[in-house]
């Protein structure tokens, strides 16, 4: 796709085995990838829209993020379509036609597209466009028309495109735009009109979109902007404004973007910040409270936006936090500061975020942290106990954190424990911990969970298994019985491991097992109430301990209980 679009898409091939089938022309000559069908004729367009099944397809857009859409067609491969194909295709009846590919387009072509019925209509190929190829695809009745590959467009094409009656209109490929050409578009009465494309804006062009009726603008190819600009963009009574990127913010354009009445006012890619500017924008009611692009942050500036009035402080995008700044951000007395970029973090530090004064402190990036470090988090009430990148621990640091007096203890990410740190884990007196991302675990460590009021007992990445720590984890009554990493019992020890998985009281799970001896198999069943695969998609290995492999029979109870599960 062209650099100029900022509708980007991924599509996921679900149904893998998928055959056109298009007659009498070979299914061979239809890729299963439909992206590389270059051409099609009207019957062949027809077979197509009434049998394909319809893929997920992941749709990237700035200024909306990641979305997903069902019953997606994609035909980015096709150069040219005329209008008896086009009206074939328009039969598709699901939810996206993705037709990027296109450069250009005839009016005829453009009025039979507009017939469908789905809820998006992807042109974002299209380089040029007429006013009577316009006029035709604002009829389309769907909710998106992205054509995000218009590089000029005319106010004559703006006005018959305006007529549009959907929700969202993309036109992010413009780099400019005419006065004239604006005060057309702005007759959209959709609810979101996206220009991202826009590198340039005057204050003329800027007021004419602001006569836009609708709920959001978005400009987030703007990097610079003056004050005359902001103060007239700033008359847009629309509920949001997304200039998402502005790298930086002078005073004077600050306090005219902040006599924007709206409810969002979006600013998240200002890479620096000076206090007089942070002042100004956290005095405004609008403001959403995110800075993601900002990587550093002075004190003064810190305690600028500390008088922010709006819910939260969203600064992921800082990478160090020194003890001053941290101290001045405290400061900020409303719901969340939320400082997810950090990594490291040093016990002054740590500290200082302690006297926050708000409601809930997220420090959820931090991949590394001290006993001492730790201790200062464990003190702090409004810290959310969210360490998910945290990949190691260790006891005096995993004993700090047990004296954390919050709710719960979220680490995710350790991918192994040793059997004191877990003891020292299992001393933490809130309602849950959090160990999720655990591979391995032997079995001292095993008993050493079974210890603890606080495990949620899930093992949902565990990929191996001996006999004495499923001996201790069916002896652990807050384990949830739960195993779906593990797909192979291949171990000497298997026929050990299966008998005692099989004495736990309550369910046992291992809904992804791949591989398995036949005596391995006999001693896990003996639990009647063992969730497994059906037998035949079992691959029955050699006995693991060098015993003789008996043949496996399955008895009437499984296969009656499998059975009355498809």
């Amino acid at each position: 796709m062209k650099p100029a679009r900022s509708l980007l898409f991924l599509v996921a091939l679900l149904v893998s085995d998928f055959s056109l089938g298009f007659a009498p022309v070979k299914a061979a000559e239809f890729p299963k990838d439909t992206n590389k069908i270059e051409s099609l004729t009207p019957e062949q367009a027809r077979k197509l829209a009434a049998e394909f099944p319809g893929l997920d397809v992941v749709l990237q857009m700035k200024g909306v993020g990641r979305t997903v859409w069902a019953g997606g067609l994609p035909l980015n491969g096709l150069m040219t379509l005329d209008a008896e194909t086009a009206t074939a295709l328009a039969g598709y009846r699901k939810e996206t036609l993705l037709l990027d590919g296109l450069t250009t387009l005839d009016a005829g072509a453009a009025r039979a597209l507009a017939e469908f019925k789905g809820r998006a209509l992807l042109l974002n190929g299209l380089t040029t466009l007429d006013t009577d190829t316009a006029k035709a695809l604002a009829a389309f009745k769907g909710t998106y028309l992205p054509l995000s590959g218009l590089t000029t467009l005319d106010a004559d094409t703006a006005e018959a495109l305006a007529e549009f009656k959907g929700k969202m209109l993309y036109l992010d490929g413009l780099p400019t735009l005419h006065a004239a050409t604006a005060k057309a578009l702005a007759e959209f009465k959709g609810d979101s009109l996206f220009l991202n494309g826009l590198t340039t804006l005057d204050a003329e062009t800027a007021k004419a979109l602001a006569e836009f009726k609708g709920q959001g603008l978005v400009l987030g190819g703007l990097t610079t902007l003056d004050a005359d600009t902001a103060k007239a963009l700033a008359e847009f009574k629309g509920q949001y404004l997304r200039l998402d990127g502005l790298t930086t913010l002078d005073a004077d354009t600050a306090k005219a973007l902040v006599e924007f009445k709206g409810g969002w006012l979006s600013l998240i890619g200002l890479t620096t910040l000076h206090a007089a500017t942070a002042k100004t924008i956290a005095g405004s009611k609008a403001w959403n409270g995110t800075l993601s692009k900002l990587t550093t942050l002075h004190a003064a500036t810190a305690k600028a936006l500390a008088e922010f009035k709006g819910d939260s402080l969203f600064l992921n995008g800082l990478t160090t936090l020194d003890a001053e700044t941290a101290k001045a951000l405290a400061e900020f007395k409303r719901h969340g500061l939320v400082l997810g970029g950090l990594t490291t973090l040093d016990a002054a530090t740590a500290k200082a975020l302690a006297e926050f004064a708000g409601g809930l402190l997220n420090l959820s990036g931090l991949t590394t942290l001290d006993a001492e470090t730790a201790k200062a988090l464990a003190a702090n009430p409004k810290w959310n106990g969210q360490l998910p990148n945290l990949t190691a621990l260790d006891f005096d640091t995993a004993k700090a954190l047990a004296g954390f007096k919050g709710d719960n203890l979220y680490l995710m990410g350790l991918p192994t424990l040793d059997a004191d740190t877990a003891k020292a884990l299992a001393e933490f007196k809130g309602d849950s911990l959090f160990l999720n991302g655990l591979t391995t675990l032997d079995a001292d460590t095993a008993k050493a969970l079974a210890g603890s009021k606080a495990w949620d007992g899930q093992l949902p990445e565990l990929t191996i298994l001996d006999a004495e720590t499923a001996k201790a984890l069916v002896a652990a009554q807050k384990w949830d019985g739960d195993l779906p990493k593990l797909t192979t019992l291949d171990s000497p020890d298997s026929i050990a491991i299966a008998q005692a998985l099989a004495t736990r009281e309550g369910r046992v799970a291992l809904p992804n097992l791949k591989k398995i001896s036949p005596k391995t198999l006999s001693a896990l069943i003996e639990k009647e109430d063992v969730e497994i695969p059906y037998i035949e998609t079992l691959e029955l290995i050699s006995e693991p301990d060098g015993s003789a492999t008996d043949d496996f029979v399955i008895p009437k109870w499984l296969e009656k209980q499998q059975n009355q599960k498809r």
